[in-house]
């Protein structure tokens, strides 16, 4: 059935309306959502993340919305229904990371596109929201290409490799120690080791199974936190990110950094003591919030050029949408006239037979008609175009449902009789 750009819902609660608690408790929920929405709609996608639980459906019955509300409980207050265009456009901004918690991060578009893959996988969508999926992970990839809206890390480890490139240049060739292998530690050898294939990684840690296992995953070398006095001679650039409760790198440790090194601290409490000697560089959390305010003014001033990208990938999707719609609604139009033309002709050749009419003139009557059928059709096949393509689908839907009801009525009222093959009549060319 055609489909009215306003048949598309999105009910959503986000980080931006509720609290960070109430949002996440439903991260974990998508398939007791489905559970509670099943069958509600023609269409469906739950996406759940730690900051948004978010719901798209297409043609929803009346008592989906009322079924949803449920689901919720208590937190249904803080969700915001959406409708049509309103509701693309807000799924178009959340692939792009502009209704992200950290503008442009891009974990969000890996977690649409998930939520896309769950939703086919449970087979809950189809035409309409698969198009609508499809432009909006495209959007998300368009304005990260095109756009710095994802430029450097406002995150402590992220900032603090971010900070580290700029200050030695790269870390191809050079030798990168990283103090500790918990979180942050973690996501600092993995940044390296993306940014910097050619880097050796030194990874010391309290644990050395835990370093073992992380200098696994970054091809580098683990070490126990007593090797410190020979590895930081040898690192170009160190990072700490332990727990400590007074300073790990003491001032007889950094004496043996050598000179032009970097020592990289996010640890809190810091775990550098200080004063830091003067023969090595040193960027401690005061000085990586400076850099993610510079990174979090960058991000803002592509914001505009990422909502331009987003106004024109929606555009490009509302006439798609309205082109399958207007498709569906051919469809239905040409399926209706070969059942019509399906049935004249079993008539017509029951009479020709009679007269002895050989096969070579009842192929000839059946190209004709269908020839016919095209050219009568063709004026009707504009009309449905333009109705599409003006947004006007619910007119669509009624004429489709008068030919439905004309085609049953015609049918109905025949005898029924043993029918050829089907033969398909092809739609004119628009």
């Amino acid at each position: 059935m055609a489909r009215s750009l306003e048949d598309l819902v999105a009910v959503a609660l986000t980080h931006k309306w509720a609290p960070l608690d109430v949002v996440g408790s439903y991260e974990a929920r998508v398939g007791d959502a489905y559970e509670a929405l099943d069958g509600g709609a023609e269409e469906l996608v739950v996406l759940a993340t730690c900051n948004r639980f978010e719901v798209y459906a297409v043609a929803p019955s009346p008592g989906f919305l009322v079924r949803l509300e449920e689901f919720l409980g208590e937190h249904a207050r803080y969700a915001r229904t959406l409708r049509g265009v309103e509701a693309a456009r807000h799924l178009f901004r959340v692939a792009a990371g502009l209704e992200s918690a950290i503008l442009g991060e891009n974990e969000i578009l890996g977690q649409v596109a998930k939520a896309y893959e769950e939703a086919r996988r449970r087979g809950t969508v189809g035409k309409y929201l698969s198009l609508l999926f499809h432009y909006a992970i495209k959007t998300g990839k368009l304005v990260r290409t095109k756009t710095m809206i994802s430029y450097g890390s406002v995150g402590a480890p992220g900032a603090a490799v971010h900070a580290a490139e700029k200050v030695l240049g790269g870390f191809n060739g050079r030798t990168v120690l990283v103090v500790g292998a918990g979180e942050a530690g973690t996501i600092i050898a993995r940044l390296v080791r993306q940014r910097a294939p050619k880097a050796r990684i030194l990874v010391a840690n309290r644990t050395l199974e835990r370093a073992v296992r992380l200098a696994e995953e970054v091809r580098g070398e683990a070490f126990p936190l007593d090797d410190l006095p020979r590895l930081l001679p040898m690192a170009d650039a160190v990072f700490v990110a332990v727990t400590v409760e007074k300073p790990l790198l003491t001032r007889g440790l950094l004496e043996l950094v050598k000179r032009g090194a970097l020592v990289v601290d996010i640890s809190n409490p810091p775990a550098v003591e200080h004063p830091v000697p003067g023969h090595i560089g040193y960027i401690g959390l005061q000085g990586l919030e400076q850099v993610i305010r510079e990174t979090l003014e960058r991000r803002l001033q592509e914001v505009p050029k990422a909502e331009r990208i987003v106004e024109e990938q929606l555009g490009l999707f509302v006439r798609a949408w309205r082109r399958r719609a207007a498709d569906e609604a051919i469809a239905s139009f040409m399926e209706y006239a070969r059942r019509v033309l399906e049935e004249e002709l079993e008539e017509l050749s029951g009479r020709l037979r009679g007269l002895g009419v050989d096969g070579a003139a009842l192929e000839a009557s059946r190209m004709f008609g269908e020839s016919l059928v095209k050219k009568l059709y063709r004026p009707l096949i504009v009309y449905a175009q333009s109705l599409a393509s003006n947004g006007e689908a619910r007119v669509l839907d009624e004429l489709v449902e008068a030919f439905r009801r004309e085609l049953e009525k015609k049918l109905s009222s025949r005898p029924q009789r043993d029918r050829p093959p089907r033969r398909g009549i092809k739609c004119p060319p628009s």
